[in-house]
């Protein structure tokens, strides 16, 4: 679909707006297949727009009900946009087609941090055991112990330089934020999301990378206080 292709080009260039308004121009195609609605939520999400990308999300599953465990991209809109508790069950239900996976146990820890609180989090972590990517075994370790040590001594391991180094230091930079932000530590959380925003690859969790430090940017005005007079 040609759309979907301006979409993504968009989205590699770092053409957020270019990238929305593609989107905005495949949903209101005639009638509109079921997958159109992913792909739209897709390019939502990664352009920044989390309310829209679950609209879209939830228009799919409308159609496609039995596609709802597959759909881990709903559970981090549904965290932007501030529904905690749905996007914890998101997670939840993921586990069920992909138990492995220690990035769906975090986003699920830190969705239950947030709906419940940080002690309900470490009690309901997820087994995602034998991820073999570098270093979700430590990230999973770390979401069970709080030791960041151990994410940042197994991405020193990998040779400098090289691709394994540089896929170790995003995901161990994105989800030691993720443990911060899950932890209430908003100024840590920040700097750790903002350093894997910084050099992110241009796919789709690079993209969830940088939205995810713009979020907390957000977050980080809400809560300032004004200077005093």
């Amino acid at each position: 679909m040609q759309l979907h292709d301006n979409a993504t080009r968009a989205l590699r260039r770092g053409d957020r707006e270019a990238a929305i308004a593609a989107a905005d121009q495949m949903v209101k195609l005639e009638h509109p297949d079921a997958v159109v609605y992913r792909l739209v939520g897709d390019i939502y999400l990664r352009a920044s727009k989390p309310a829209l990308a679950v609209e879209m999300f939830d228009r799919y599953l409308k159609k496609q009900p039995q596609a709802l465990p597959e759909l881990w991209q709903r559970g981090i809109a549904l965290y932007f946009a501030g529904d905690y508790r749905r996007a914890a069950e998101q997670f939840q239900v993921h586990r069920r087609v992909n138990p492995n996976d220690v990035e769906n146990a975090a986003w699920h820890f830190l969705c239950v941090a947030k709906a419940e609180d940080f002690e309900a989090a470490k009690k309901n972590v997820l087994p995602a055991p034998n991820d073999p990517r570098i270093p979700m075994a430590e990230v999973l370790e770390l979401l069970k112990t709080g030791d960041t040590q151990l994410v940042i001594e197994r991405v020193g391991q990998t040779p400098e330089g090289s691709r394994d180094r540089e896929s170790a230091q995003f995901y161990g930079d994105v989800y030691l934020g993720l443990y911060a932000d899950a932890k209430g530590n908003l100024d840590r959380a920040t700097q750790w999301m903002e350093r894997a925003a910084k050099d992110a690859p241009r796919h789709y969790m690079g993209d969830v990378a940088r939205v995810y430090a713009d979020y907390l940017r957000e977050q980080a005005k809400a809560t300032s206080q004004p200077p005093k007079r």
